[in-house]
């Protein structure tokens, strides 16, 4: 076998090493590649990707790796080192971790090295090897790569490393990507691709958010299935979506059927919404007319009123992916985790572009009520949200909700920060009519049969959701009958019987309300 140094040094007759990706892949973003260029050039010697993409990442390195004339090097935990040239090479033991990064050390050379899924590199040996290594390197064009989807590094490690993102692959590169699959699987067996313009738009704009590899196995999939790729394996792909988001843990894809017209009241945040459509939906024609797409909007109010309904109700209505972020799977015990939890979950919903993110109770995540109990992490984690919300580039439109107004920080209701904070109140006598409807409608119930007025004056102070459970009480109060009718009494008789939200906790909602009149926008 050829000594790796020297090979790595000379290449192939005497010239530069060169990659060539082994699977069917697309060249990467240009600003990716002049970005890694520059790091090269600037003597960075350790990087850190925090990405599951590692053939994609692969195959920019060796981009990265032609542009500037350096050897690529890549490890795993069976081969270890191996240079990426015909001939290859590997030096002797570097499967193991620690041998791989005396290697490194020891051999103080000119390339790039890949370490994708590499141990965490605590202990004593290979924190102060890494050190060594950052030393060594940074005096040449050298440069270490780790990347794995949540890479730990020891505090004292952390500074050396720069964080580079892999950012999702656009439209044009999913198309490309396909194109290419389809010929090689065309060679195998009869494919007929069955799209129309518009159908093909709609498709790849479904696979953003996805891995070219989740891509490749969902596309062969369809393919082998019945020799077709047409509209219906729009469903799959969206299935394959929704388990991408659910296995990160932070984020949920919500299914959402209702629309605006399904959410009564709330008037004045329909029209807001209304306008605001077109400019989101074409975020270029809107700069361009002096516009900025809009971030997104907080939505305060009484527990019940309808804020998470309009989340639903503004995804389906914009024809977008629903994601919902609990802040509570964002806080982790081990020191800057919640932070990095945070990063992910919005990295997340950037690669599913455009999306509605819907984060419930924000107050649970950046409230200042905790702030002195929790080491800081709920201000930090507040300043890391504030940051992207004001500079954000991608299609994510923000739908925050927060019932408990005493625990968030000015800095969140700062002009500026939400394109608008609305108040969503008790449901006025004809908002409680056109509740009653929706909710009788949806149980298969026609609303001309109830006296809706009398219903409405019986629920004065009701909540929407306090509405909904009288009638689904008053129903389960007919169905024992067993003569299937549900009448006007039965809905009053349990709207008698139920103490709302706004008599049992009376004092805090005139508070809250007295608190919105002046600093948000009645949403109806």
């Amino acid at each position: 076998m050829a000594d790796p140094a020297v090979a790595a040094r000379r290449g192939r007759d005497g010239a530069p090493a060169r990659y060539r990706p082994r699977m069917p892949t697309v060249a990467p973003p240009e600003e990716l590649v002049r970005e890694l260029e520059v790091l090269v050039r600037a003597h960075h010697p350790l990087l850190l990707f925090e990405t599951v993409e590692e053939e994609r990442l692969r195959s920019c390195l060796g981009y990265v790796a032609d542009r500037v004339g350096l050897p690529l090097f890549t490890w795993d935990g069976v081969r270890g080192l191996e240079m990426q040239t015909p001939d290859g090479g590997r030096p002797p033991g570097t499967h193991e971790p620690e041998k791989a990064l005396a290697f490194i050390e020891d051999a103080n050379l000119e390339a790039l090295f890949f370490l994708p899924d590499f141990p965490e590199l605590e202990g004593p040996t290979a924190t102060a090897r890494v050190k060594r290594i950052y030393r060594r390197y940074f005096q040449h064009r050298g440069q270490v790569v780790l990347s794995g989807p949540a890479v730990r590094l020891p505090p004292s490690l952390e500074p050396l490393f720069t964080l580079v993102d892999l950012p999702a692959p656009s439209v044009e590169a999913y198309h490309g990507f396909v194109q290419e699959l389809i010929r090689a699987l065309a060679k195998e067996l009869p494919v007929q691709v069955a799209l129309s313009p518009e159908d093909a738009t709609v498709l790849f704009q479904a696979l953003h958010g996805l891995t070219l590899s989740e891509v490749e196995k969902i596309i062969s999939r369809a393919v082998v299935e019945d020799g077709r790729l047409d509209r219906r394996d729009l469903e799959t792909i969206l299935a394959a979506k929704r388990k991408v988001i659910e296995r990160s843990g932070l984020l949920e894809y919500f299914p959402h059927d209702q629309r605006l017209r399904d959410v009564a009241g709330l008037a004045r945040l329909k029209e807001w919404l209304r306008k605001r459509h077109g400019a989101f939906a074409d975020a270029a024609r809107a700069r361009d007319f002096g516009l900025t797409p809009p971030k997104g909007l907080l939505l305060i109010g009484v527990q019940g009123c309808g804020k998470s309904l309009c989340a639903k109700a503004v995804a389906a209505e914009w024809r977008l992916p629903l994601l919902r972020l609990d802040p509570g799977r964002l806080y982790e015990k081990y020191f800057g985790e919640s932070e990095r939890n945070l990063r992910r979950a919005i990295g997340l919903a950037e690669s599913m572009a455009p999306v509605v993110l819907w984060i419930d109770e924000i107050e649970k995540a950046v409230g200042t009520g905790e702030g002195s109990a929790d080491g800081g992490t709920s201000q930090r984690i507040l300043g890391s949200f504030l940051a992207w919300l004001q500079e954000k580039r991608e299609s994510v439109f923000v739908i925050a909700t927060a019932n408990d107004i005493s625990n968030l920080p000015p800095e969140l209701l700062r002009k500026g920060r939400f394109d608008e904070i609305f108040f969503v109140d008790l449901p006025s006598g004809g908002t409680r009519e056109e509740i009653f409807a929706v909710h009788l409608a949806k149980r298969n119930r026609r609303a001309d049969d109830f006296d809706l007025a009398a219903l409405a004056a019986a629920s004065d102070g009701f909540s929407g959701a306090e509405i909904e459970q009288a009638v689904v009480s008053a129903l389960y109060d007919a169905f024992e009958r067993d003569d299937g009718s549900l009448t006007t009494d039965d809905v009053l008789r349990e709207l008698a019987t139920t103490r709302p939200l706004s008599v049992t906790m009376a004092e805090r909602i005139q508070s809250l309300r007295g608190w919105a009149l002046e600093r948000c926008v009645p949403a109806d």
